[in-house]
């Protein structure tokens, strides 16, 4: 857990000097152009992963435990060749219909361009996040943090840096061009890294249970959470311009270093609370929820700190434009504060093979979500986008919380 928290936060810095490096040299309309584009290939990419990525760690875990490596070796090839089929078709589709898809759901033909170079990354991040997901779960954990967003934003950060140092920055696609050429590198890296990691393993096996189909279940909790941010940025981009976006974007961006350190403790504790299951330990599981619920409000304190006394000092970081999403950037980051009180509970809903339930609370997450962003985004902006992408994310943990009660894990 320190090691993964200490990986995130790095990647939390190279996020935050990357979207600082584009407000500062191209502005909210930059912003919101790559935000808009960066979140779409993200939300392409879940769809793409199909929930595998879950369904992996949990087959690995279970089969490592078990001395079953070749199962392993199985179910990572099968994942892999399924999600890069996916990512692909997903990636041609947007080369072809960029502007149809600009005008059509964005309706803003200047963002057709970001949406093509965003589409290669498609395949690119759901390779990573595959590669990612073997190696957490054979303990690689800082390997594992590392290329699954650090290293690519890393060097994506680290080249847009020289651009604007060399003055090379009249290119608007410039952002875009430079973080997917982060990811790609990142792909090889993360290729080496898992071909060392398995090298131990046995022949494949044959699989002794499905992948795809409970891996679709998993794909409404994995695009849930993308969805609310997505789809909140789409409509505010459609209403109100990327200017708007780019305010929510920035906003956004502050508010995810808390949601990232709960997503995190999440992925990296999936394999324990899978074994533990497995072996009916659910006093362990309960155990490390109240631990974790401990260390994330300690270390939020912080931020959560600096965010409620110097709101709009934060938001000119960026640039003198962007202080008008101070109240919006106090709103999601209060509202992340209160979902880590039910951190992790979504894992371990679906290491404990709950993923009938999870796929019913987030049908009605997003339902709740796709409701608040179009009634409050047209007349408040970047302030209702902030609303609606805060609210069903803190009842979504506290419904997943509640069905961990009820599966007999005693929390408190």
């Amino acid at each position: 857990m320190v090691v993964g928290f200490g990986v995130k936060g790095f990647g939390a810095v190279t996020s935050f000097l990357f979207t600082w490096l584009v407000a500062r040299s191209f502005g909210p309309v930059g912003v919101g152009a790559f935000g808009t584009a960066l979140t779409s290939a993200q939300m392409a990419t879940i769809i793409a992963l199909i929930g595998l990525d879950t369904i992996l760690v949990r087959t690995v875990a279970v089969s490592i435990a078990q001395d079953r490596t070749g199962v392993a070796r199985a179910a990572m090839h099968h994942a892999i060749r399924i999600a890069l089929g996916m990512g692909v078709a997903i990636m041609l589709g947007v080369l072809l219909f960029h502007h149809q898809i600009a005008i059509g759901i964005f309706s803003s033909a200047t963002l057709g361009p970001d949406l093509m170079l965003m589409a290669v990354l498609v395949p690119v991040s759901a390779y990573c996040r595959l590669a990612s997901t073997t190696l957490r779960g054979v303990g690689r954990i800082g390997e594992s943090q590392m290329v699954d967003g650090p290293l690519g934003t890393l060097i994506g950060a680290v080249m847009l840096g020289g651009a604007i140092l060399l003055g090379m920055t009249r290119n608007p696609l410039l952002p875009s061009i430079l973080y997917l050429t982060g990811w790609v590198v990142t792909m090889l890296v993360a290729s080496l890294l898992l071909r060392r990691a398995i090298r131990g393993w046995k022949a494949s096996e044959p699989l002794d249970r499905p992948m795809v189909r409970p891996g679709l279940m998993i794909l409404f909790s994995n695009a849930n959470n993308f969805f609310i941010d997505w789809f909140a940025t789409v409509v505010l981009a459609a209403t109100h311009g990327p200017a708007e976006a780019g305010l929510f974007r920035v906003g956004y961006q502050i508010a995810s270093s808390l949601k990232l350190l709960s997503s995190t403790s999440e992925t990296i504790l999936q394999p324990v609370f899978a074994a533990s299951y497995q072996q009916g330990d659910v006093k362990r599981i309960a155990r490390i929820l109240r631990l974790t619920l401990l260390a994330l409000l300690l270390a939020s304190s912080p931020i959560v700190a600096a965010v409620l006394i110097a709101p709009h000092w934060i938001m000119n970081l960026f640039g003198k434009q962007f202080a008008a999403g101070a109240i919006a950037m106090q709103v999601m980051v209060l509202g992340q504060v209160l979902s880590l009180i039910c951190a992790s509970s979504g894992g371990v809903l679906l290491m404990a093979n709950r993923e009938r339930l999870v796929a019913v609370l987030s049908v009605i997450t997003v339902a709740l979500a796709a409701a608040l962003a179009l009634l409050l985004i047209p007349p408040y902006g970047a302030l209702g986008a902030a609303i609606a992408s805060v609210v069903p994310f803190i009842f979504l943990r506290f419904a997943s919380m509640a069905a961990v009660r009820l599966i007999g894990i005693p929390i408190i």
